[in-house]
């Protein structure tokens, strides 16, 4: 997350060793890691959710994201979000990831959050990138954010193995290949601090329910999303899919910043990506950070 959200480091790191809650799936983890049970605004247990949480679930949903400017074809919200942490040592901070997707690619990724303000309120942060090819226009009530194509870049993994002819196979080749990749951020003065990489993906294409395109006509057969983290902030993320091309089916890989320090990834070893320290609060960027109010608590109006 931006740098209002690095106030306290260390508290972040003691709270880190807590873990991720895991959802079983009958599908060789086919559900993300998530840090809270998988409830939304309208589940019957929705009165476990923090105020804040129930607050970033509105956000999202009134998000409008369509591609080109199409209001016709607007990307379809993943109403659960991916990942959630609360962290009450930190001064109540509370944060949800929610992903943005296209016949079931993550199109955009984007983070809902609150950070302690000097005068006792908390403000309220919304953080997105576009994992888009096409330029994006996003509409949030009277705000609106215009990503430009090519707002990632993808890298063959030349020396990966083919992918598998499984789903579950696949999986685990995407795993094996998340790990051969290391990460780090440095802080305004350029102090470097090691990202920890998730210990299961956070999103996995969902390509269920797209009747009008069978496997065999699709151009990417399978992707999943990988989170870099500090503590429990998601920092990086790493996209892994594997795509048909003219030699048959090869994995690739791309990264996106959910930061505005200076970010590093390496694939075994070697420099294969950098993000440089970023401003915030500009919406023709790719990734866009910016504070929409501030609140006592989620439930003032």
């Amino acid at each position: 997350m931006f740098s209002l959200r690095r106030w306290s480091v260390i508290a972040l790191l003691v709270v880190s060793c807590c873990g991720l809650a895991r959802r079983t799936s009958t599908a060789d983890d086919k559900e993300p890691a998530k840090l809270t049970p998988p409830e939304t605004t309208e589940d019957k247990g929705s009165d476990k959710l923090s105020g804040w949480q129930r607050l970033f679930r509105k956000h999202s949903c009134e998000y409008t994201i369509t591609v080109d400017g199409i209001d016709k074809a607007p990307l379809q919200l993943v109403k659960e979000p991916i990942l959630n942490w609360s962290q009450p040592v930190r001064g109540g901070a509370d944060g949800a990831v929610f992903i943005w997707t296209q016949a079931g690619r993550p199109l955009v990724i984007g983070t809902m959050f609150i950070w302690p303000q000097k005068d006792g309120k908390q403000g309220i942060a919304h953080e997105l990138h576009s994992l888009s090819s096409a330029p994006l226009v996003g509409v949030w009530r009277d705000r609106t954010w215009t990503p430009p194509r090519d707002a990632i870049v993808w890298n063959s993994l030349a020396d990966a193995p083919s992918p598998a002819a499984t789903p579950e196979q696949r999986l685990r080749q995407m795993r094996d290949l998340a790990r051969q990749f290391s990460a780090e951020s440095h802080d305004r003065d350029e102090r470097k601090w090691d990202l920890r990489l998730l210990p299961r993906h956070i999103y996995r294409y969902d390509f269920a329910g797209q009747k009008t395109q069978i496997e065999a006509e699709r151009e990417i057969l399978d992707g999943a999303l990988f989170g870099f983290v500090e503590g429990t902030d998601l920092e990086i993320v790493l996209l892994i899919q594997a795509r048909k091309t003219d030699a048959g089916p090869r994995w690739e890989y791309a990264l996106a910043r959910m930061s505005d320090f200076h970010l590093i990834a390496r694939l075994s070893e070697r420099t294969v990506w950098e993000a440089v320290r970023t401003g915030y609060d500009n919406p023709r960027l790719a990734y866009y950070c910016t504070t929409v109010e501030s609140r006592v608590t989620a439930d003032d109006e």
